[in-house]
């Protein structure tokens, strides 16, 4: 992890886009705050992307959580985290409309950089459209000067014309999470990859039901699919590559099961016979 960055000036907020923080898009993005920037009391975290191969910044557990169910959906195809809310005075501009005060920063008083949690890109039927989030939990929404600084946030995008949504978690998105998670952990920054052979072979044992984990992992090494050790890889390759479609709201590592809801052999991914 890096040194931290001071954001409390109107000279730190220029050296900051200078050096491109906040700016681009896929792989060329830096978020405006990364974990080290800030002093937060939600669970920090790094996650490497899969669908952009880039280190991600979360600055709270439900933050994390969502990122996964947002890269695991198919028509997401741009993950922008910490989005800074630029120019300053338009955001001040809206405060004052609105009548509520604009953040500022404790130490100096100086008016800060408004962020968006999430900013997605989607590719849907009528084009590429974006769509910002908000990451709060429930408890946020009760707490008039959160919603003041929400509200700066909605209209700013409302005038973009940006859909602005809110994302607050409960206990089923919790568990999809969890089992996104366990499925591609092993395949962000180093990629295990199976054969087209294997693919196929270990797709054709396969039925649309429940199952238990280890009897999958057991099916795949006696039918010589691949060796014991990667027998559980492969099984969260399947799923982490969409392969097999499972019930995402069954907690796979409590549970020890899979409910498969769809199998069908897909060739993205396959490079010069490999998936």
């Amino acid at each position: 992890m890096g040194k931290g960055r001071k954001l409390e000036t109107l000279g730190d907020y220029q050296r900051a886009l200078k050096d491109k923080y906040g700016i681009g898009a896929g792989v060329e993005y830096k978020p405006w705050l990364r974990v080290q920037d800030v002093k937060s009391q939600g669970v920090r975290s790094q996650v490497f992307g899969r669908k952009v191969p880039r280190v991600h910044h979360f600055l709270s557990s439900l933050e994390t959580q969502f990122f996964y169910l947002a890269e695991f959906t198919d028509d997401v195809i741009d993950i922008r985290e910490q989005f800074p809310l630029l120019p300053l005075n338009v955001s001040q501009k809206i405060a004052k409309t609105i009548g509520v005060e604009h953040p500022t920063h404790p130490n100096t008083g100086e008016p800060i950089i408004v962020t968006t949690d999430f900013l997605l890109t989607l590719q849907t039927v009528h084009g590429e459209r974006y769509q910002a989030v908000s990451v709060k939990p429930e408890s946020e929404f009760k707490n008039q000067r959160s919603l003041e600084k929400i509200d700066i946030e909605r209209i700013w995008w409302e005038l973009l014309g940006v859909n602005f949504k809110y994302f607050t978690g409960n206990e089923l998105t919790c568990v999809q999470s969890k089992n996104i998670n366990w499925a591609t952990s092993p395949f962000r920054q180093q990629v295990t990859m199976f054969s087209g052979g294997q693919i196929e072979h270990a797709l054709s044992t396969l039925q649309i039901g429940k199952c238990f984990v280890h009897d999958l992992c057991d099916c795949f090494y006696s039918k010589n699919i691949t060796n014991k050790d990667n027998s559980l890889t492969l099984v969260r390759y399947l799923i982490a590559s969409k392969f097999i479609s499972i019930d995402l709201s069954v907690n796979i590592e409590n549970a020890g099961i899979i409910d498969i809801t769809g199998i069908q052999l897909s060739r993205r991914g396959m490079e010069n016979g490999n998936y």
